[in-house]
């Protein structure tokens, strides 16, 4: 792939001195002859540059976008990436960045190697979720990481009832319900007690947020099926979220569909990435137990 355009992205307002850093040091490896580098307008005002970009524009200019921060920037870069499919490079300027691999102190190196071509595209599921009130509509959204039911602002168990290819698996009172894809096994799934899935799996995780029953699981199911969520009984209402944003508040009697969406997302990575090796590093799977004196 040709990369003409650079597109610069970050969280809006969050412009720190490792961002700025960051920006000086793409614009002028690419200065002499590289690729046009653009930024997103905030961060372009933020940074006293001559033009940003809206973000429509910004996205359709870009050859490829390079989101600076942590995972959560990660994740709203891909929400404006939306459906276009354009790749995706993580700088890690956060703190544990399990998706952006390149810290800052590799930004040069990697930099030299994507303009080289030295890159292979690592291709991620999003899951699709649609809440129903009857017939209605009430919310349609996508998540790189996870689609998310909670108890919202009032603390009161829920009661769900998941149904799996229109057959009740399980009806259950608990906090909520994360429906992971496996690029966010690795996120609130993990800490919920969820499993750590590969990302090149077509499935999806069930995971239940602390369930008051022991026979509620965490689950995975393959992509072809049919995943449901009944609510029951809500109290004074829940929320729906993807990826940390709301996307609706929920009643009872709402059902939420899950499926894998069509509009996966392609992250930048290089030959020596791998997927054990930074499970290994960044969440210390593996590692030997201390032993406690005394």
């Amino acid at each position: 792939m040709t990369i003409a355009t650079i597109g610069l992205f970050t969280h809006l307002g969050a412009i720190t001195p490792e961002i700025a850093e960051a920006v000086e040091l793409i614009r002028a490896r690419c200065a002499s002859g590289g690729p046009r580098v653009i930024c997103v307008e905030e961060l372009a005002a933020a940074l006293g540059l001559a033009r940003g970009w809206a973000p429509r524009e910004f996205v359709r200019e870009a050859d490829i976008v390079v989101a600076l921060g942590g995972d959560g920037t990660m994740l709203q870069a891909a929400r404006e990436i939306g459906s276009t499919r354009k790749p995706l490079l993580g700088i890690n300027l956060g703190s544990l960045g399990y998706l952006t691999d390149v810290p800052l102190t590799g930004l040069a190196s990697a930099l030299d190697r994507l303009l080289a071509g030295d890159y292979y595209l690592s291709s991620r599921y999003r899951v699709a979720g649609a809440a129903w009130r009857g017939e209605a509509s009430v919310a349609e959204t996508t998540a790189l990481n996870d689609i998310v039911v909670n108890m919202g602002p009032h603390p009161r168990a829920l009661d769900m009832e998941v149904r799996i290819d229109g057959a009740s698996l399980s009806r259950f009172l608990g906090d909520g319900l994360i429906v992971s894809t496996p690029t966010g096994s690795t996120a609130y799934n993990l800490a919920a007690g969820g499993p750590i899935c590969h990302p090149a799996v077509a499935a999806l995780m069930l995971t239940p947020i602390c369930p008051h029953s022991l026979g509620m699981r965490p689950l995975i199911v393959p992509n072809e099926k049919d995943i449901e969520l009944l609510l029951h009984e809500v109290g004074d209402g829940a929320t729906l979220t993807a990826d940390g944003r709301q996307a609706a508040t929920l009643r009872a009697g709402d059902r939420i569909v899950y499926h894998l969406a069509d509009d996966w997302v392609h992250l930048v990575k290089f030959p020596q990435s791998n997927f054990f090796e930074v499970m290994r590093r960044k969440l210390k799977y593996g590692a030997p137990r201390r032993r406690s004196r005394g």
